[in-house]
C-alpha cells in the first residue's frame, strides 16, 4: 500500500487532548489509518491513554480496552485467545503503550508473549521517558540525556546509562516479527504496519515518537527530529521476519550535534559525552550487521 492509497480518516479520529506537535498521536493515526477498523486495541496507563482513551473523549473507533500498566501484553493475549476460541481469528488485536510500560514494568509479558508466539501485534510508541507521569527516565532514554530523575548535577551531566535494545531483546526470543519504524519514513512505517497486519503470530514494531515537553523541543520540529534520527543512525530501522534480519535503510551518520541541539533535554551535553554516544550509535549498527551476517552465514 502507498501513502497516497491510506483512507483520509482511520479508526483513531482526530481531535484528542495530545500537546501539539506530539508524534504519538501521529502514529496512533496512521496505524489506525492502515490496520482499519477490524481491530480491537488496548493502551495501558500512558500519554495515549490520557489524550485518547479518557472516557467520555474516547477517539478509538473500535472496541477500546484500557488496562494497568505491565498487562498490555496479557491483556491482548487473552483478547486474542478469546476470539480464537469463538473461531474469529480474521480481527487484529493491537497493544498500543509506551516505553517504560514495554521495556520496564511490562517486559515479563511481552517476552512471554514473543516466546509463546501469541497471535497479537504489539507496538511500542517510544518516546525515551516515561513522559506523561512527569518526565522520568525509563531503560531506553538516552545516554546524556536530561530527566526528572537524572538531573543535570554533580559530575555527570543527566543520565548515565545507554538505552536498552528492546528489539534485539525480542529478536533473541527468535520472534515472529519484530521491526522499528519511524513516521518520517513513511513509506517503511506502512509497509511493516501493513505486514503485520496480514501477518499472524507475534508481531512487535517499535517507533519513535517524539515529545515535544520531554524532549524540551519546539511543537513543529516533531516530523524533522524523527528524519535526522534514522540519518544519524541514531534511530535504525530494522526488520526481523522468520529468522532473517534486514536493514531497512543505511544511515549517514551525520547531523547528530545538530539532532541533539534542537533538544532542550541536550544542552548540557559535552563534547565527550556526544563521542561516547557515536560509539554506541556505532557499536548498535554493527552488532546489527554481525546478526545480518551470522544469518547469511547460517544459511548457506
Amino acid at each position: 500500500m502507498k501513502l497516497e492509497e491510506l483512507p483520509d480518516e482511520g479508526a483513531y479520529t482526530p481531535g484528542d487532548n495530545a500537546c501539539a506537535g506530539c508524534m504519538a498521536a501521529n502514529i496512533a493515526l496512521n496505524v489506525m489509518r492502515i490496520l482499519g477498523k477490524n481491530t480491537i486495541v488496548s493502551v495501558p496507563p500512558s500519554c495515549m491513554s490520557v489524550f485518547g482513551g479518557t472516557f467520555p473523549n474516547i477517539n478509538w473507533d473500535v472496541p477500546y480496552f484500557h488496562m494497568q500498566f505491565s498487562n498490555t501484553a496479557s491483556t491482548i493475549t487473552g483478547i486474542s485467545r478469546a476470539l480464537k476460541a469463538q473461531g474469529k481469528e480474521d480481527i487484529v488485536v493491537l497493544g498500543m503503550a509506551g516505553d517504560g510500560g514495554s521495556a520496564d514494568m511490562g517486559l515479563q509479558t511481552l517476552s512471554g508473549a514473543a516466546h509463546r508466539n501469541e497471535n497479537i501485534l504489539y507496538i511500542c510508541y517510544n518516546n525515551q521517558a516515561y513522559e506523561n507521569t512527569g518526565i522520568q527516565a525509563s531503560s531506553v532514554s538516552p545516554y546524556g540525556a536530561w530527566s526528572t530523575t537524572t538531573p543535570v548535577t554533580g559530575d555527570f551531566a543527566g543520565n548515565e546509562y545507554m538505552p536498552k535494545d528492546l528489539p534485539r531483546i525480542l529478536i533473541a526470543h527468535d520472534a515472529k516479527f519484530v521491526a522499528t519504524a519511524s513516521t518520517s519514513h513513511i513509506q517503511d512505517f506502512i509497509n511493516k504496519v501493513e505486514k503485520a497486519k496480514n501477518m499472524k503470530g507475534f508481531r512487535y514494531i517499535e517507533v519513535l515518537s517524539v515529545c515535544t515537553p520531554g524532549w524540551r523541543t519546539e511543537s513543529h520540529l516533531g516530523p524533522q527530529l524523527a528524519k535526522e534520527a534514522v540519518e544519524s543512525g541514531y534511530w535504525l530501522l530494522i526488520e526481523f521476519e522468520n529468522g532473517e534480519l534486514n536493514l531497512n535503510y543505511e544511515p549517514k551518520f551525520t547531523g547528530l550535534e545538530d539532532f541533539l541541539m534542537k533538544q532542550g533535554r541536550f544542552k548540557h551535553i559535552s563534547a565527550e559525552q556526544i563521542e561516547e554516544m557515536k560509539k554506541h550509535i556505532k557499536r548498535r549498527y554493527q552488532t546489527y550487521k554481525n546478526l545480518m551476517m551470522n544469518n547469511e552465514n547460517n544459511c548457506k
